[in-house]
């Protein structure tokens, strides 16, 4: 029994017979004109990613580092590395004081007894806390631009892997575009061959329906793109992408202390010791030099009497008083240590990873391509042997399935070797 007679069985109602491909061609069939109606309107719903030709990958950074939020966090830093060093210029150690004291008898004996007393209280530096404080402003200040130098490779990050992204979906939708295309020229083909009595309907259903699979494939992709394209929006603030973005493989074969990410770990080592030899040296506080006048007035004689006095406080007590603030301050530098270690490895382990992808980019890029030229050879001859009638439809199909997967995997494979070089550059710390 063959399958037609199979599919006359189980349709078989009374005295009528339903074709089933009959039903399903038709139902295809409206389904094909609504795909028809899809292709008209493909302009509208294309989301082509037009490129500027004059725009460079070093356009596209510097408007995304001006872009970025964070810009004001370098100069927050130099801010207060500069009130650090105006403190250390200054005379006192901290903001001098006036005090004013008067004194009377009037609401006890009331003999006429008057007091008046004024003190400037003077807090001296401390041995060696001045010049710690300006080593911490010192520190700071470098601080600040190491931070300025590690958000701008932070950005260029995030530039490099959002071309990279876009790239990747625009391969995939040019690709899926194709295959949708030819998948419609081979089911304008199957008609004419089925209209010409060549082939049989379900050879139109199947090529229909390859069609429809290719459409939404596409559209899928056409969805990718403008998903990337908006965060590449968002980032740079620019609507196009520049046309060539490629970059050269950086010369640098290891992580040199001069990695901004690792400069900026360096100079956060040094100011949390700058501020733990500030904070030592400040000890339990600074010692007080109180210059003042004071005028009395005798009881009864009402003899006025002027005089000029000095005095010293000196804080004393040391550590059990300055303990929790060294302690606090100690905390901060072996945190800020750990996390320079930390980042030491991770930044070894992304070179490495870098490194292991390139070479193994490079040699699947060359299978992809071998791959590519013999699946390219395969589709010609099922080409051939198809219009001679020698394979069905089926076959050619599956050859056109595999020659497409292999294009794919050979564009694929030249856009993800190009984006390693981009992440090598990244790992060792350059700049765009």
């Amino acid at each position: 029994m063959n399958d037609d007679e199979c599919w006359q069985r189980f349709f078989w109602k009374g005295d009528m017979r339903v074709d089933p491909v009959t039903l399903i061609f038709y139902f295809l069939l409206a389904l094909g004109t609504v795909s028809v109606s899809a292709v008209e309107k493909e302009d509208s719903l294309t989301t082509y990613v037009t490129t500027a030709s004059g725009l460079t990958l070093h356009d596209v950074y510097v408007a995304a580092l001006a872009n970025d939020s964070r810009n004001g966090v370098a100069n927050a830093y130099r801010l207060e590395s500069e009130a650090l060093a105006v403190k250390a210029d200054g005379m006192f150690a901290d903001a001098p004081a006036l005090s004013l004291r008067q004194q009377s008898d009037r609401t006890g004996t009331d003999r006429g007894l008057r007091e008046w007393e004024a003190n400037v209280e003077m807090p001296l530096w401390r041995l060696g806390q001045r010049s710690a404080t300006r080593s911490e402003a010192t520190s700071m200040e470098l601080l600040a631009s190491a931070q300025a130098l590690a958000l701008q490779l932070d950005v260029a990050g995030r530039v490099r892997t959002t071309l990279w992204e876009l790239a990747l979906v625009e391969q995939q939708r040019d690709l899926a575009s194709r295959s949708w295309l030819a998948a419609q020229e081979l089911e304008r083909d199957v008609q004419h061959r089925v209209e010409a009595g060549d082939l049989a309907q379900a050879d139109l259903l199947l090529a229909r329906d390859e069609t429809l699979g290719k459409h939404d494939e596409y559209l899928l992709a056409l969805d990718g793109v403008r998903a990337v394209k908006q965060r590449y929006l968002l980032l740079s603030g620019m609507q196009e992408p520049p046309a060539e973005f490629r970059e050269t493989q950086s010369p640098r074969e290891r992580i040199e202390p001069d990695h901004p990410l690792l400069l900026e770990a360096q100079r956060r080592v040094e100011t949390t010791q700058a501020e733990l030899r500030r904070v030592r040296a400040a000890g339990s506080g600074n010692p007080l030099l109180i210059v003042g006048s004071r005028r009395e007035r005798e009881p009864v004689t009402q003899i006025e009497h002027d005089s000029i006095g000095v005095s010293l406080r000196v804080p004393f007590g040391g550590v059990r008083y300055s303990g929790s603030t060294i302690a606090a301050a100690n905390s901060k530098l072996v945190q800020a240590q750990a996390e320079q270690l930390a980042l030491q490895r991770k930044l070894e382990l992304e070179l490495h990873d870098a490194v292991r992808a390139l070479d193994t980019l490079r040699a699947e890029l060359d299978l992809a391509e071998q791959q590519h030229t013999m699946a390219q050879q395969s589709l010609h001859m099922a080409r051939i042997a198809f219009d001679s009638g020698e394979i069905d439809l089926v076959q050619r199909l599956r050859v056109q399935a595999r020659t497409y997967a292999a294009e794919r995997s050979m564009n694929l494979r030249k856009l993800q070797l190009q984006q390693a070089v981009a992440r090598y550059n990244q790992a060792v710390g350059d700049l765009p």
